[in-house]
């Protein structure tokens, strides 16, 4: 077995992506994570994560091609690759594909995200092989053909307009457009119902090309498997896949805040506040953590007490944020009364002063530490949890995650460390603002 920088891993050793641990807490023994890091020959990285104590696995794919990695006049097209990748293949029909998967009690899914693919199957662990021989079939042999791009194309169409009937769904692809303006990660993952009409079965096919090579494909399994057999069948179904190209991107300009309104037919208002912040290596990346959840995360929350249980002002109201490689935002959502929307956003630039200013509490940074420590520490308990943390950090930072030492930095977040934070972030002057109300387009 070998680390991500080529060296041997021996076999008794406590690592995570082959960096040597102290001896495991009493923690770390309830929920052992220690996977095994192998290579295929043409340099796959196989990440395996054995539970011996379960009967099934889960097997991820994942693929460094994303929104953000579209031509500009494609949008959508990554999303699309994923859709059209289940239909056929050189070998399989779209009825041979299901099943495969489904006669062996299977469940075969995918997604696409601003920067990576993940196809993923949840199977027995008796049926590994047969499931991993299928998923790999169908991201490494898609045949696109021009009636299947036909209908694929209808189906995503009318998935675009479910995600604009979900007002909180429609509103944060709207105020992405606005934080990320003339970069690709201002683009709705699913694309939009013109760039979708546009593509044709050559753009589908020319993306996986480009992208779908050996440099940007990791396995990650978790799950009652044996690495070494999990490196034997990743090789017989990866192995040949041919080396290529890592996307090239681009970090987004910087932005000046900005203000928009938008009339739907809707009955509630939706607000969104938005700021741009660093990406996923920014030391501070466990403060924001801590920080989000006091904001917006939670009963206890501060815009929790006191937008929604204090003042009724709005059935829902959080915070999040999301981290890319080179950059990242920060948000603040609450769906309301039109009537409302002042009072509202007179509380949010409350909060957010006040976090400037004052900055938090103990009892705040004590809740906010103990409640990410406890969904990290239950995230151990899902085999698709696990899977991802495997997959989706060795793509973004050359290693899988450690939760253990996730949660030691997480504890190891202070006071000091979220002012810092909010002192940074926490102007409401610097913040943009989407606001979607109740109307017609044509009163805008």
């Amino acid at each position: 077995m070998y680390g991500p920088n080529g060296a041997k891993l021996l076999a008794a050793d406590h690592s995570v992506g082959g960096i040597l641990r102290s001896m495991p807490t009493p923690l770390e023994r309830s929920f052992p994570f220690s996977p095994s890091v192998q290579r295929l020959s043409n340099g796959i990285t196989v990440l395996v994560d054995n539970v011996p104590t379960v009967g099934s696995c889960s097997v991820g794919i994942w693929v460094r091609a994303g929104t953000r990695d579209e031509p500009s006049a494609k949008a959508g097209v990554a999303h699309f690759v994923e859709h059209t990748s289940f239909r056929r293949t050189a070998r399989r029909s779209t009825s041979r594909i299901a099943r495969d998967f489904e006669h062996v009690g299977a469940y075969a899914n995918a997604y696409t995200t601003k920067e990576e693919t993940c196809y993923e199957v949840r199977a027995l662990a008796e049926t590994f092989e047969r499931v991993t021989e299928t998923l790999a079939d169908v991201v490494q042999n898609p045949v696109f053909r021009d009636d299947d791009i036909e209908r694929e194309r209808s189906i995503i169409t009318e998935e675009i307009r479910s995600y604009e009937d979900e007002a909180e769904e429609h509103v944060f692809d709207i105020g992405e457009a606005q934080l990320f303006a003339g970069h690709s990660l201002a683009t709705p993952i699913v694309g939009t119902v013109d760039s979708v009409q546009a593509i044709t079965a050559a753009d589908v096919q020319a993306f996986h090309q480009r992208l779908y090579n050996a440099n940007n494909v990791v396995v990650a399994v978790s799950g009652n498997v044996d690495p070494n057999h999990v490196l034997r069948v990743a090789e017989q179904n990866l192995g040949s896949l041919a080396k290529g190209r890592a996307p090239r991107r681009r970090a987004p300009a910087p932005a000046k805040p900005s203000q928009i309104v938008c009339r739907r037919s809707l009955q509630q208002a939706h607000l969104l506040w938005q700021i741009r912040t660093p990406g996923q290596y920014w030391p501070d990346r466990y403060a924001l953590q801590v920080l989000s959840t006091i904001l917006g995360d939670g009963m206890a929350s501060r815009l929790n007490v006191r937008i929604r249980e204090a003042r009724g002002l709005a059935y829902s109201v959080y915070s999040s944020f999301q981290l890319f490689s080179d950059c990242g935002s920060f948000a603040i959502y609450a769906g309301l009364e039109a009537s409302r929307l002042a009072k509202a956003e007179t509380l949010i630039q409350r909060e957010l002063e006040a976090l400037r200013t004052n900055g938090i509490r103990p009892a705040e940074l004590h809740r906010a530490q103990q409640q990410l420590r406890a969904a990290k520490i239950m995230s151990l308990e899902s085999l698709s949890a696990r899977m991802s943390m495997l997959g989706k950090t060795w793509l973004e930072e050359g290693a899988p995650e450690d939760p253990f030492e996730t949660i030691r930095n997480i504890d190891g977040v202070t006071i000091h460390d979220v002012h810092r934070v909010a002192s940074m972030l926490c102007d409401p002057s610097a913040w943009s603002r989407c606001t979607m109300i109740p109307g017609t387009a044509e009163d805008e």
